[in-house]
């Protein structure tokens, strides 16, 4: 199958077309003028210069494909961003489905987040694709432009375009690049963790969801979303875990996290008494705070989804890193 991929040469993306090329399919992949393709250009996609904001390019570049994994997308949870998360995880959404409704394609399955998903903030409770998402979460503007997008992904499928949502929660293994969980890799391979937050997090392997998407293509069913997770467990655990990946020993100073996330909150509103900028977003730093667990029941029932264990998913990181020169 000839598969259109958005964002292929992000982290959750790399895993999709690493996926999707051993699964035999040919792979059109566009990338932003100017954006970092060289982890991308040695799996063998066909790679294709092109933004989000131009329909009349997307449709001209998806010609031919039967179908589209659509990740592109801005991950900032700040209010300032607010223009730039509305262009590209809005209006771009947008401008994918249509063309790809001019091209005929039969499927086109969306890359979301558990940001659209509630959860419940107790470790005894797991959330899955049923539960409303509520309180300050749904206040987020990451949160509030994906289910925007997700609006414009399920509303395709009145239009003759079979779509399916996914939505993995946090993603840890190779090609992370950007650095979202594997930052906490680099900074304890370089003795800098700045803090061990008190929440707890469901994390899934980044090569598992990748052959996820793969499989969303065939089996999944249009008009259905399918949370990905995996591992539910306290952060100080994930932080274990990379010590012992790592083998050596975390240097993380003991630190007042209430004090931290209003230090973060303060430095992001740029009070000149609170110098510096936040290691963390600051609503990414309640987020830590608080304990949201995810059940894939879902995706393993009808994609047959399931997720490597924490260790095998922090190898896989830490062996990446390792061989592109991060630990130096």
């Amino acid at each position: 199958m000839h598969v259109f991929v958005t964002g292929g040469n992000g982290f959750v993306g790399l895993n999709i077309v690493s996926a999707l090329v051993s699964a035999g399919h040919r792979v059109t992949a566009i990338a932003r003028p100017g954006s970092n393709i060289k982890y991308l250009e040695p799996l063998g996609a066909q790679i294709v210069r092109g933004g989000l904001d131009d329909v009349d390019a997307l449709a001209d570049a998806m010609r031919g494909a039967q179908a589209v994994i659509h990740t592109a997308g801005n991950t900032s949870c700040k209010w300032s961003d607010l223009p730039a998360l509305e262009a590209a995880n809005v209006h771009g959404t947008r401008n994918v489905v249509d063309a790809a409704l001019r091209n005929g394609v039969r499927r086109l399955v969306y890359t979301s987040t558990t940001s659209t998903v509630g959860a419940f903030d107790d470790e005894s409770r797991v959330a899955d694709e049923s539960v409303p998402l509520a309180g300050y979460r749904a206040r987020s503007p990451y949160a509030a432009t994906k289910q925007q997008a997700e609006r414009i992904v399920f509303q395709a499928n009145t239009r003759g375009l079979e779509t399916i949502v996914l939505n993995p929660a946090e993603v840890v293994g190779a090609y992370d690049h950007n650095m979202q969980w594997g930052r906490l890799l680099i900074a304890a391979h370089y003795d800098q963790l700045p803090f061990s937050p008190p929440g707890g997090a469901t994390y899934c392997s980044a090569a598992d969801v990748g052959r996820a998407h793969v499989s969303a293509l065939s089996l999944g069913t249009p008009g259905e979303r399918y949370l990905l997770g995996g591992e539910n467990i306290r952060i100080a655990r994930f932080l274990n875990v990379i010590g012992e990946v790592l083998e050596k020993p975390l240097r993380i100073p003991k630190t007042n996290y209430r004090w931290l996330r209003l230090k973060t909150a303060l430095q992001e509103r740029r009070f000149p008494f609170v110098p510096g900028q936040p290691a963390v977003e600051a609503y990414r730093m309640r987020v830590m705070g608080c304990t949201y667990y995810f059940d894939s029941g879902k995706a393993e029932r009808e994609l047959g989804y399931r997720s490597a264990p924490i260790e095998a998913m922090v190898r896989d990181s830490a062996d990446w890193y390792r061989r592109n020169g991060f630990f130096g």
